[in-house]
């Protein structure tokens, strides 16, 4: 892992660290508005750019958004309970929080379940779209080309399976 990937990967982290956070002394803010504010925070207090964290507010999102699309099969798999101690499982019981607020949330994204060589992804299997290689993910790591052919481009299970 190079130096960039590793700056995001470690961003990514710290994101979701302070989103935890802000998400515990909270009541009644949305989820759109904690990652709004934590977002607006790590712009002022770390040394990713603007763009960067942009981009992992976008990363952050869109596995919040996968994990609240995978419903209670997703809860009762052996994939769960091994992450279920880690950050991840703590995001995984948010997404019970308000459907209305993952639908808006979910609008936002245009991610259409497509993932890239370089992109900072969560839990689930990724499977390589051009051999079908298969990637499981269990932490937040940057993506790498596949093992299998080198292609850059997949595509994110279910996290029911």
């Amino acid at each position: 892992m190079d130096n960039h990937d590793h700056k995001k990967k470690k961003g990514y982290d710290a994101f979701v660290d302070e989103l935890h956070k802000r998400w515990k002394e909270s009541e009644d803010t949305s989820i759109k508005e904690l990652v709004e504010t934590t977002q607006a925070y790590m712009e002022a207090a770390s040394d990713l750019t603007k763009d960067e964290l942009a981009l992992i507010a976008e990363y952050v999102k869109r596995d919040l958004v996968e994990l609240e699309d995978s419903g209670d099969e997703f809860r009762d798999s052996l994939f769960y309970r091994r992450i279920k101690a880690t950050i991840w499982g703590w995001l995984a019981d948010i997404t019970d929080k308000s459907q209305l607020e993952w639908h808006e949330l979910a609008t936002e994204l245009t991610h259409h379940g497509e993932y890239q060589a370089g992109e900072v992804v969560g839990p689930g299997r990724y499977d390589c779209t051009l051999c079908a290689h298969s990637h499981e993910v269990t932490h937040p790591e940057v993506l790498t080309t596949c093992l299998e052919c080198n292609h850059r481009n997949f595509i994110r299970r279910p996290l029911a399976v």
